[in-house]
């Protein structure tokens, strides 16, 4: 399969939790071991719909809305990973769950760096995907050039900025009806929300902390990842102890949406190895 229609606006049931002063929205389904899904930038639980529809049979999987996306609150500015990762650990506390698979995709592959590092009694395993291990001058550029087309031209300008470096040209190339349908869904967001979660990423570096996380990993790239490159991800597997690297052929950073058969094989082939369902 070389891509699937854009998912979105898609609609998985959520609980709001509160952790502090804040409710994050959260899908929790299934019972069994726990798997995470923590989405990336100006996306949602949703994201997720077809892992959790699918895991949920085997496993409690809990999807949930980060601090200013999707439903959870969208309070004022500024965001940071440190404060996404403690929000996560939050809920994650506030819904008994320890020794987790925790599969953090772009900027939700990020904060769950961070939580391997400063709380390892949530994660027995990780899965990172299409993200950075230090967010480099390039995708702070990129997302500069979102911000000036943001306050320039509007969200729908901010939003094709996004689209080019999200999804690879091939996959543009051959899914514009999708392409228009994430340029309206982007554009129609909370956009002081997603200006902060977009300055978030600035200054983050969390390779002091990958030498010490000692949990099972799998970094997944796309070839054709112009956001977060392959070579970026190859580091990060290189730095994390006994880390598995695995690359999709020709995918952009979407790799959920643009190559969906090839996440799930290289999502399961990690699973059944070191996070079955039966424990």
């Amino acid at each position: 399969m070389t891509g699937v229609p854009f998912p979105f606006p898609a609609r998985l049931p959520a609980d709001r939790i509160a952790i502090g002063d804040i409710a994050l929205a959260a899908c929790v389904a299934g019972a069994g071991r726990p798997i995470v899904l923590i989405h990336g930038l100006g996306w949602d639980r949703n994201l997720w719909l077809p892992q959790v529809e699918r895991l949920s049979a085997r496993y409690k999987v809990i999807a949930g809305d980060t601090r200013g996306h999707g439903d959870s609150d969208k309070p004022a500015g500024p965001y940071s990973i440190d404060l996404f990762a403690s929000d996560w650990a939050a809920l994650l506390d506030r819904l008994d769950v320890r020794g987790a698979c925790v599969v953090g995709f772009s900027q939700g592959g990020m904060a769950a760096q961070i939580l391997a590092a400063r709380r390892p009694d949530l994660i027995s395993a990780l899965v990172l995907v299409s993200t950075s291990g230090r967010f480099p001058d390039a995708g702070r550029e990129n997302m500069e050039k979102r911000l000036a087309a943001q306050a320039a031209e509007g969200p729908e300008a901010s939003a094709r900025v996004a689209a080019e470096s999200i999804f690879s040209e091939a996959w543009r190339a051959g899914h514009p009806a999708e392409l228009e349908r994430f340029v309206a869904w982007r554009a129609g967001q909370d956009q002081q929300a997603l200006a902060h979660a977009m300055r978030a990423t600035y200054g983050f570096d969390a390779t002091p902390f990958h030498a010490g996380i000692g949990v099972p990993t799998l970094v997944l790239a796309g070839s054709a990842d112009g956001l977060t490159p392959a070579a970026g991800m190859r580091d990060i597997a290189a730095a994390i102890p006994g880390a598995a690297y695995a690359e999709v052929p020709g995918a952009g950073h979407m790799i959920p949406i643009e190559r969906p058969d090839a996440f799930d094989r290289a999502l399961d082939g990690f699973l059944d190895t070191h996070y079955p369902a039966a424990g």
